[in-house]
């Protein structure tokens, strides 16, 4: 993940249960996790544990813990080594989370099915404001809009543009390619800043940079608060291949 302001010449990757009367979502939800068979040879991870099994960690305070967090929590899932969670823990996330929500970052993120935020940052309910469209681009109000709604209001601490290998939106405008529709406009969203771009994985690179520009020039409120040092704007991009994201 990169939180570099200016754009360099060259560069590699950057980064309802109405029908069950009396069962609460809660309860429903362990019986059913319960009921999982596990094949054998195979383990199986939920993300919950005994009190003993937790991580506790701390919630990030400020932008630098916020990139912190994400970077380690990426590192846990290539690693295949999930935090646990005690049920507890998880109580205590559904109590909070079923009043107001706290995420402590932002993803602008591509709607590619490989690219979920949530699990490729070993995050859980209420941690991240995800935002999403082909082509993680950013060229609507209403994208920009609820950006700046997860910063002003809810007080997230970083927004990651958030790019990933074999991108076929960018794949698209890189070939030059019309699909026409409405998809045409995301190519043509994703065009001008690809430009001179040699292959593939340097076009996916320019458009997460792109995107980070755009954000920046064209809300003055996420710009303002950057300079203020109250959040940072960084890339990076997703490898679908192995699960860094750099």
């Amino acid at each position: 993940m990169d939180n570099r302001e200016d754009k360099p010449e060259s560069r590699s990757a950057v980064v309802g249960n109405d029908a069950l009367p009396g069962v609460g979502r809660r309860a429903l939800l362990r019986g059913a996790l319960t009921a999982i068979p596990v094949a054998a040879g195979m383990s199986l991870t939920l993300g919950c544990g005994s009190s003993s099994d937790a991580q506790q960690e701390p919630d990030p305070q400020n932008r630098q813990e916020a990139l912190e967090a994400l970077k380690v929590g990426n590192r846990r899932f290539y690693e295949q080594k999930p935090r646990v969670r005690s049920t507890a823990q998880i109580e205590q996330i559904w109590t909070h989370t079923a009043l107001t929500q706290t995420p402590f970052a932002s993803v602008l993120g591509c709607a590619d099915s490989r690219l979920a935020p949530e699990l490729i940052f070993d995050q859980f309910i209420g941690d991240l404001f995800v935002v999403r469209e082909a082509g993680n681009i950013a060229s609507g109000p209403t994208n920009l809009g609820s950006l700046e709604y997860a910063q002003a209001v809810l007080g997230s601490k970083l927004i990651l543009v958030l790019g990933h290998t074999r991108c076929g939106a960018v794949d698209a405008a890189f070939r030059g390619a019309e699909p026409g529709a409405n998809i045409q406009s995301i190519v043509d969203a994703i065009t001008p800043g690809i430009a001179g771009a040699t292959t593939l994985d340097a076009a996916i690179t320019d458009n997460v940079f792109a995107v980070i520009d755009s954000v920046r020039a064209n809300s003055p409120l996420l710009s303002k608060a950057e300079a203020d040092e109250l959040i940072y704007i960084v890339g990076g991009v997703y490898d679908v291949g192995t699960g860094v994201v750099q």
